[in-house]
C-alpha cells in the first residue's frame, strides 16, 4: 500500500460495479495515470462494461484535435483491467462501489470490500441519496468511508459531490476532495441529508412541473420553453424523460420519506408509471420517441387522456395563470433550507447547480436577481394556494427583513 494521507498520492483504485456509472467513473479515474481496476462478478455486465469504455474512448478520441491527446487517450485506455473477484482488489488504495442504488446491494458489496482490502484503504459509494454513515455502519472502517457522487457521465460532467459520514475521518474528506481536484472537477463538501445537495433541490423543481402540467396551468412545450428561456438547457419533462419516469418516481418516494409534505409529489408521476409512460425506455413519456432516437418525435398522444383523468393531490384554489418563475421557487425555496441547514458553504451552492445541471445562473444568484422580495410574496401566494410544499424557508424571510442583497 502506498497511500499517503498527507499527500493524498495513491498507486492504483479499484471500481466495483460495469454498469453504465461504473464505466464511466472508470474512464474518468484514467486521468490519474494510475491502473484503474474494474471488478464485476457477472462476467456478462464485466463484458458490457468493457465494452461501454471502449465506446467512451473512442467518442473522447474523436473530439480531441490534436495527435498528443490522442496518444493520451491511447495511454488510459491500457490503464483499466477487468476483474470478477473481490480478492483483485484487495491491494488497492482507493475503491469506489457503483452499483445499484439498493442499500441491501451496497451492503453486501461494502462488506466484502471491507473484508477484502487493507485496513487503510479509502473505500467510496458513488450513491446518490443514501446516508454515509448508514452505509458505513456495515463496515469496521466508519472512519474510511465516504461519498464521491459522480453525476452521469462521470467522465464528462464536472461536478463531484463529496460527502464525509459522521465518523469520515477528515483526512479521507481532504484527500478525496484533492483526487476530484486532480480530475479537473469541481469538487464539493456537502453535509450528508437525502439525495445531497443537487438532486434535492432538482427533485423540487422536477415536481412542480409535473404539478404545473397536471393542474393545467401549461402545457407539456410551455413548461419546457419556459424552464429553457429561464435557467436550463433542456425542460424539465423532457428530462424525466430522458432520465425516466420510474426511476423518477422511485427518487420521488424515496425524498417524500425523508422530507415529508413538501416533496408530495404529483399523482400523474405515479399514474404514468403504472401504465408504462416511462420516458424514452418506452418511447412514450411526457413526449413521443422513435426507436433508438433520443429526441422527441412529438408530444405522447395518450397524454391528454390521461391528464382528463387524473386528479390534482392538492385541494382548495389553484393559481388562474401560469408564471415561469414557478417552476424555480420550490428549488430557491429549498436552497435557502439546505443554507440554513449547513448543508453545503454558500460559495458552492449555485456553481454546484450549475455545474450538474447546465443552469446559466445558480437558484440564489437568480434569486437575487429576480428580488429576494418578489421571490418570497409569490412563495407565499403559492403557499397559500397549495400548502406545504410552498411554505417559505425561515432563512429566506429572515434574508429579506434583513434586507440583505447577497449572501
Amino acid at each position: 500500500m502506498t497511500i499517503n494521507h498527507q499527500t493524498s498520492q495513491i498507486s492504483s483504485l479499484g471500481i466495483v460495479g460495469a454498469g453504465n456509472m461504473g464505466a464511466s467513473i472508470a474512464v474518468a479515474m484514467t486521468q490519474l495515470g494510475i491502473p484503474v481496476i474494474i471488478m464485476d462478478n457477472c462476467s456478462v455486465a464485466l463484458e458490457s462494461g468493457l465494452a461501454r469504455i471502449e465506446k467512451m474512448f473512442t467518442s473522447l478520441d474523436k473530439r480531441l484535435d490534436s495527435q498528443e491527446k490522442s496518444l493520451e487517450i491511447a495511454k488510459q485506455r491500457k490503464l483499466i483491467e477487468p476483474v470478477s473477484k473481490y480478492d483483485d482488489l484487495k491491494n488497492v488504495d482507493l475503491v469506489i462501489e457503483a452499483v445499484n442504488e439498493d442499500i441491501e446491494i451496497k451492503r453486501s458489496v461494502l462488506q466484502n470490500l471491507d473484508k477484502t482490502c487493507q485496513p487503510q484503504t479509502i473505500i467510496a459509494t458513488n450513491t446518490s441519496s443514501l446516508s454515509i454513515s448508514q452505509l458505513a455502519s456495515f463496515t469496521n472502517r466508519p472512519k474510511q468511508i465516504i461519498g464521491l457522487h459522480f453525476f452521469n457521465p462521470a467522465h464528462i460532467m464536472s461536478l463531484v459531490e463529496v460527502i464525509p459520514g459522521l465518523n469520515t475521518a477528515e483526512s479521507v474528506t481532504e484527500i478525496s476532495m484533492d483526487i476530484v481536484r486532480k480530475l479537473h472537477k469541481l469538487p464539493v463538501k456537502v453535509q450528508e441529508c437525502a439525495s445531497f445537495l443537487v438532486n434535492r433541490l432538482l427533485s423540487r423543481y422536477l415536481n412542480e412541473a409535473i404539478y404545473i402540467l397536471q393542474t393545467d396551468l401549461a402545457d407539456v412545450k410551455t413548461i419546457d420553453e419556459a424552464a429553457c428561456e429561464l435557467l436550463m438547457p433542456i425542460g424539465p419533462l423532457q428530462l424525466r424523460d430522458m432520465n425516466g419516469l420510474d426511476i423518477g418516481l422511485s427518487v420521488a418516494r424515496f425524498n417524500y420519506n425523508e422530507y415529508g409534505e413538501r416533496f408530495q409529489f404529483p399523482d400523474l408521476l405515479e399514474t404514468m408509471v403504472d401504465r408504462k409512460m416511462l420516458g424514452i425506455k418506452t418511447l412514450a413519456g411526457f413526449y413521443a420517441y422513435k426507436q433508438d432516437e433520443r429526441k422527441p418525435i412529438g408530444i405522447n398522444p395518450d397524454l391528454d387522456n390521461l391528464l382528463k383523468i387524473s386528479q390534482p393531490s392538492q385541494t382548495g384554489t389553484t393559481l388562474a395563470k401560469f408564471e415561469p418563475i414557478q417552476l424555480f421557487l420550490p428549488m430557491i425555496n429549498e436552497a435557502f433550507l439546505a443554507l440554513q441547514e449547513n448543508i453545503v458553504a454558500p460559495s458552492d451552492l449555485d456553481p454546484a447547480l450549475k455545474a450538474a445541471l447546465g443552469m446559466r445562473k445558480g437558484p440564489i444568484e437568480f434569486a437575487f436577481e429576480f428580488g429576494l422580495e418578489n421571490c418570497l410574496k409569490k412563495i407565499e401566494t403559492l403557499f397559500h394556494a397549495y400548502g406545504e410544499r410552498f411554505r417559505p424557508a425561515p432563512l429566506l424571510k429572515r434574508y429579506v427583513w434583513a434586507g440583505k442583497n447577497c449572501l
